[in-house]
């Protein structure tokens, strides 16, 4: 079954964008049958196949927008798994996937990112609060503790379904007989690209640029200012290549809001993450 959806996802924004329309042909169809009334030109008899190839042009949803959909839908993700847009990035952020992790001695931190798959706050019998975090990253599973001062520090992050990037101590639990971090340092996606990147790559071609372009791409950018990232715009046309670099007040928080509209504005391959 999930084979059967994984071909329609490709459609299923234009699937959706058409619902209306559709819902309004069969309204119509439903009432002219119960009045008697005959289709004279045939127009709302089209065959199956002529009917289906009838969807709006519409972009299609990115993998993460309609994985969110089956999430509230059907309570899981059915189709695949949200870690799957943060792969190529989550390299420069972690120390090792969750299957090659292993034991580390007292002192030595190393990262980890998952989503999160459950998430709760208990207390001891001595009357501490500890977080308690499973993360997921599709190779495998980590049990993260948080204990009182980095629970304080990070509540607002411990979230069922969130992409957290984790560092701390790796140990062996005796309980489970798995793996378990102690928790020193959590980020969510946006926190760790502040972290590690070295600048956002815009790329635009002169023939995108017109009369309205530099007002959409501020406004774009406007909402995410103030953040510490560096904008670098690479201009290309066919005779030259430059780059120019945007100024401090224009360094912004590498959100996925913004990065999906810049993908929108300009193409899918024309916005990047640098890393050094």
């Amino acid at each position: 079954m999930s084979g059967a959806l994984d071909r329609l996802g490709p459609h299923r924004a234009a699937m959706t964008a058409t619902l209306d329309d559709a819902i309004k042909a069969a309204s119509q169809h439903h009432q002219a049958e119960a009045f008697g009334q005959a289709d004279m030109f045939g127009v709302l008899t089209d065959t199956h196949e002529e009917v289906e190839h009838k969807y709006a042009q519409v972009n299609p949803w990115p993998e993460k927008v309609w994985l969110e959909g089956e999430r509230e839908t059907l309570g899981l993700y059915l189709t695949g798994h949200p870690i799957n847009s943060y792969i190529k990035e989550l390299k420069h952020y972690t120390t090792w996937k969750m299957e090659d992790a292993h034991a580390t001695k007292r002192d030595v931190v190393s990262t980890v990112a998952g989503l999160v798959i459950a998430a709760r706050v208990m207390t001891t019998k001595k009357g501490n609060r500890i977080g308690i975090l499973t993360l997921d990253d599709r190779s495998g599973r980590m049990e993260v503790m948080l204990f009182s001062d980095a629970l304080d520090r990070y509540l607002d992050l411990i979230e069922k379904d969130r992409i957290l990037v984790v560092s701390g101590q790796v140990s062996f639990d005796d309980f489970n007989g798995g793996l378990k971090m102690s928790a020193r340092e959590v980020l969510d996606i946006s926190q760790a690209r502040e972290k590690y990147l070295r600048g956002l790559a815009i790329s635009v071609s002169d023939g995108q640029i017109d009369n309205q372009f530099f007002e959409k791409f501020s406004g774009v950018l406007e909402p995410w200012r103030a953040g510490t990232v560096p904008v670098n715009l690479y201009y290309q046309r066919k005779d030259a290549r430059a780059k120019l670099v945007l100024g401090t007040e224009w360094r912004v928080t590498p959100t996925d809001k913004l990065i999906d509209e810049l993908k929108e504005l300009l193409g899918e391959k024309q916005v990047e993450l640098e890393f050094d």
